[in-house]
């Protein structure tokens, strides 16, 4: 396997470690504003889930922010103001329109309104096709390369002695104690 893809692939596995925990706190948030908790206490956004999924997952948002920004993207640089932040929550609220959509489909077309369809439709189905889309943004638009911090060269470039093709070198980034 090339160098880009284990880089790529690390990347793939260390976003969707953080999308996982950031769901899951927009998971339990969510189901408690519209579903309540059994025993404990009734959905007080009930009638009201998509501005109960906006608000669970702005919380997600940011759990996923410092995840992806200290871990899943740790070694690129962050682009914008605030450490990318700003670029991070601009992609994030566009992102919204893609499990919001599949949950206005199914509660307001469809007529499914059971905790089941609420969360099959926003936190499966939407949210899969918003972290595809939001794993391509934050690497284009947010974590757009190697920090500016940490100079790198190679004095030439390094050629396949075999097919005298350029080859895809990766320099270690140099370790600082922050």
């Amino acid at each position: 396997m090339g160098n880009r893809l284990k880089r790529i692939t690390g990347e793939v596995a260390r976003f969707s470690a953080v999308n996982t925990v950031a769901t899951l706190v927009a998971l339990f948030l969510f189901n408690a504003l519209v579903h309540g908790v059994q025993g404990w206490f009734d959905g007080i956004m009930n009638s009201q889930p998509i501005p109960a999924y906006l608000v669970a997952n702005s919380v997600g948002m940011f759990v996923s922010y410092y995840g992806a920004r200290y871990y899943a993207f740790r070694h690129r640089h962050a682009a914008g103001p605030g450490g990318g932040l700003v670029n991070y929550v601009v992609i994030n609220l566009l992102s919204f329109v893609i499990p919001v959509t599949c949950l206005f489909l199914s509660r307001n077309v469809i007529g499914w309104d059971s905790i089941y369809a609420d969360n099959m439709s926003g936190n499966v189905i939407g949210a899969l096709l918003g972290n595809a889309f939001r794993f391509w943004a934050f690497r284009r638009f947010v974590f757009t390369g190697r920090s500016p911090l940490v100079v790198e060269h190679l004095a030439e470039p390094v050629l396949d002695p075999a097919t005298g093709e350029l080859l895809d070198v990766e320099v270690e980034p140099a370790r600082t104690s922050e």
